[in-house]
C-alpha cells in the first residue's frame, strides 16, 4: 500500500519556517518537525532544502494578491493601490515581522543559489509586469497623466516596495508604508 504524500505538509511547513526564520536559519530537520512528518520523509519529496526553498517561493507567488485578487470590477489605479493595502495589511497584521518572503530569500540567497534567484526575479517580474500592466489600463481610460510612462513606473513601484517592506521590518512601524501611499496619492491622485 502506498503512503500518503506529505509533500503539501512539508511546503506549508517550509513556508513558514523560511518566512519567519530565513533558509539559513531552519535545518530540514525543523521543517519536517514543523510539518509533524519523519525526516526521513523528506528525501522522498525533495531532492534538497534549496528544492524545497524553490517550490515554497512558488507557493507564495500563486497565493499572492498579485495572483488571487479578482478586481477587474475596479479601476486599473484603484486595483493597484488595493493591492499594494493588502500588503500593507499583511505587514502591520504581524506586527511590522517576516517582511516579504521573496524579497528575503533574494536578499539571503540572490548571490548562492541560481535556482532561488531565478526564482526571485520571475516573481519579481511578474509583479512588475502585472503593475505595469494597470498602469498602461489608466492610461488607456485616461486616468494616468501622460507624462508618467508605465514602462518604468511598473518595475518602479515593485523594486520601492521591497524597499519598504524592508525598512517596515527594520524599524517596527507603518511609516514607511505610509510615505509609499502619500507618493502613490500624488502620483496618481487620492482618489486612486
Amino acid at each position: 500500500m502506498p503512503r500518503p504524500s506529505v509533500r503539501p505538509q512539508l511546503v506549508e511547513a517550509a513556508l513558514d519556517q523560511f518566512h519567519t526564520r530565513g533558509f539559513h536559519n531552519c535545518s530540514v530537520d525543523d521543517i519536517t518537525k514543523a510539518a509533524g512528518v519523519p525526516k526521513g520523509s523528506f528525501y522522498n519529496h525533495f531532492a534538497s532544502k534549496d528544492a524545497l526553498a524553490v517550490e515554497a517561493l512558488q507557493q507564495y507567488q500563486q497565493r499572492s494578491v498579485w495572483r488571487t485578487t479578482d478586481d477587474a470590477d475596479r479601476p486599473p489605479l484603484a486595483r493597484l493601490r488595493y493591492r499594494f493595502e493588502v500588503m500593507r495589511d499583511v505587514l502591520t497584521d504581524r506586527g511590522y515581522t517576516r517582511g516579504c518572503l521573496i524579497g528575503n530569500m533574494g536578499t539571503e540567497l540572490a548571490d548562492l543559489n541560481v535556482a532561488v534567484r531565478a526564482e526571485v526575479q520571475a516573481s519579481l517580474a511578474y509583479r512588475s509586469t502585472a503593475t505595469t500592466e494597470l498602469l498602461r489600463l489608466a492610461r488607456e481610460r485616461g486616468e494616468l497623466a501622460t507624462h508618467l510612462d508605465p514602462e518604468v513606473l511598473g518595475p518602479f513601484l515593485t523594486n520601492a516596495w521591497e524597499g519598504v517592506v524592508t525598512r517596515t521590518k527594520v524599524c517596527k512601524s507603518a511609516q514607511a508604508m505610509d510615505e509609499f501611499f502619500a507618493v502613490f496619492d500624488q502620483l496618481f491622485g487620492a482618489n486612486s
